[in-house]
């Protein structure tokens, strides 16, 4: 670093701390935090230009053979991103190079750019000279007089808050990279390509950094900047003006990086519903505007009872509990599950913020009938998050990971198997408390332009809920105590409802598929009157007859 030649006092914003206040080594650091933000600006637009100039140029022109331009645009996102931070850099280091104290940052010899196009008949060459606004290498730029680093810091914390929105921008690429990736890794396998690819590897420009180590760089680009501006702000005197502009500057861009973040997460929700909608044999609508993914996993339904039996389960419950180990011999696992409940069957779930969704592997018989090979889910329940309830049952007869998850149809007693527990209950308790979801029909008029949803003219997802909602679910909290009293609300109707709903389940085969063939209008959430719900036959062959 250059010497710092500053005796003046510095007021930057209205600050009064002078040269003097602060010991050398506060300065120094300050110093090379802010050539730090320029040499890396530097590097990363070196390797932008890298890819521009190794990889995309000559699969547009001598080598357009190899891949098509589909997928040059798939996998390489980062010509806008390689425009804009020419520019970025390019103020920076102007600036930059402007402070008394500074050494001057020269630009990457690829920002001055020699195109050669040969043409084969009369092998004419036409050369194209393309400059940036970036003063020559071999001028000085005028030195400012007397400046600090802390003056010199308002000038380069300016510079980011001016291109605040321009970093928006990264949502883009970091929403394409994983497919982008993916696709390089499927192209890989051609040799020819794998050839390219190594060749452009060993060229100077990439310094011995394979293709995805540079891909890699903008999706750590803004987190670097985060870094740099904390560790400025740690640099500065707590009680300097420049403070206040800087903790700014970090405010926008972690909120731009929330930003992408969200986009990112909106876009992987998407996707996911969209894959399960493709993998459903039910005529139902998942994939609906205003549903959004949560979350998704697996568990081992261990038996299913009706709504009707709620009380004398938690009883039972609560006297092996109170029991424990000097009980009678009544106090069995047979006693307190009846193996007339008993279903054990694996089983996945997708959590939405409006409706817990489970599913399981239809039955290879309807399987053969498909034309799709996709398509090997059946959705055996369907519940609204605010009609939720769950207890955590605690480890029971070497029953792990367990919980009592009360849905509007059923009780289901699971084990949970790839997800942990408690993380489970708190999103079905998030979702159950932000479950103000308007009617998915309201926002028919507003698609977001989603041409993904392919499903739009199937009923909701929702017409699988039960036709008689228990009040069950509504008049309790959340979570039942197993330690008080569990007296249901369910009134006399209600539960004879429920045991007549439950005795349907037990229909047959034959019987649900004709039921499910008879869906073909489209419904919504905010029915008064949904139709009646499909009979599960995934269940069937364990239930005994009624």
């Amino acid at each position: 670093m250059g010497n710092n030649n500053s005796t003046t006092s510095s007021n930057s914003g209205g600050g009064s701390n002078s040269k003097n206040d602060e010991d050398e080594s506060t300065k120094k650091k300050r110093e090379l935090i802010l050539e730090e933000i320029i040499q890396t600006e530097k590097s990363y637009v070196t390797y932008l230009s890298a890819i521009q100039e190794v990889y995309i140029d000559p699969l547009r022109n001598q080598h357009k053979s190899l891949i098509k331009e589909e997928h040059i645009k798939s996998i390489f996102l980062t010509e806008d991103l390689l425009k804009f931070h020419v520019e970025f850099f390019t103020e920076l280091a102007i600036c930059y190079n402007s402070f008394s104290w500074s050494n001057d940052i020269l630009p990457p010899n690829s920002l001055t750019k020699t195109t050669v196009t040969t043409t084969n008949q009369n092998r004419l060459s036409t050369v194209t000279t393309t400059t940036t606004t970036f003063s020559s290498p071999n001028s000085k730029p005028q030195k400012l007089k007397e400046i600090t680093s802390l003056e010199s810091t308002v000038a380069i914390t300016n510079i980011f808050n001016k291109n605040q929105e321009n970093f928006k921008m990264y949502s883009n690429y970091i929403i394409g990279y994983d497919a982008s990736v993916t696709l390089l890794a499927r192209l890989r396998k051609k040799k020819d390509f794998s050839n390219f690819l190594e060749k452009c590897r060993n060229d100077s420009r990439c310094n011995g950094l394979d293709l995805n180590s540079i891909l890699i760089m903008p999706v750590q680009r803004l987190p670097r900047y985060v870094l740099l501006l904390s560790e400025l702000i740690k640099q500065t005197p707590p009680n300097h003006a420049n403070v206040k502009l800087l903790n700014k500057c970090l405010k926008g861009i972690k909120e731009v990086t929330s930003f992408i973040n969200e986009a990112k997460r909106d876009d992987d929700n998407q996707i996911k519903t969209q894959q399960l909608q493709e993998t459903i044999i039910d005529k139902v609508n998942i994939h609906e505007n205003g549903r959004k993914y949560i979350l998704d996993g697996e568990f081992f339904i261990h038996s299913i009872y009706p709504l009707k039996e709620e009380d004398s389960l938690l009883k039972r419950l609560k006297k092996y509990r109170s029991g424990g180990k000097s009980s009678s011999d009544e106090l069995t696992e047979q006693w307190v599950f009846p193996d007339e409940f008993k279903v054990s069957k694996e089983t996945i779930f997708y959590s939405f913020n409006d409706c817990l969704v489970l599913l399981q592997k239809a039955q290879k018989s309807i399987l053969s009938g498909l034309k799709s090979n996709n398509r090997i889910w059946n959705i055996i329940d369907v519940s609204l998050s605010s009609k939720i309830r769950v207890i955590d049952v605690l480890d029971i007869f070497n029953l792990t990971n367990s919980i009592l998850l009360f849905m509007e149809k059923s009780i289901y007693f699971v084990q949970l198997k790839n997800i942990d527990k408690e993380k489970f209950i708190k999103t079905l308790l998030m979702t159950k408390a932000t479950s103000d979801w308007k009617d998915l029909d309201n926002n028919e008029n507003n698609n977001n332009n989603n041409n993904n949803i392919v499903a739009d003219d199937l009923p909701s997802v929702l017409s699988l809920r039960p036709a008689i909602e228990s009040s069950s679910s509504g008049s309790k909290g959340f979570f039942s105590n197993l330690t008080s009293s569990s007296s249901t609300s369910l009134s006399t109707s209600t539960t004879s409802a429920s045991s007549q709903n439950h005795k349907k389940s037990q229909s047959t085969t034959t019987t649900s598929t004709k039921n499910n063939s008879k869906i073909t209008n489209k419904s919504s959430p905010s029915q008064s009157n949904p139709p009646p719900p499909r009979k599960s036959t995934i269940f069937a062959s364990s239930e005994k007859k009624s």
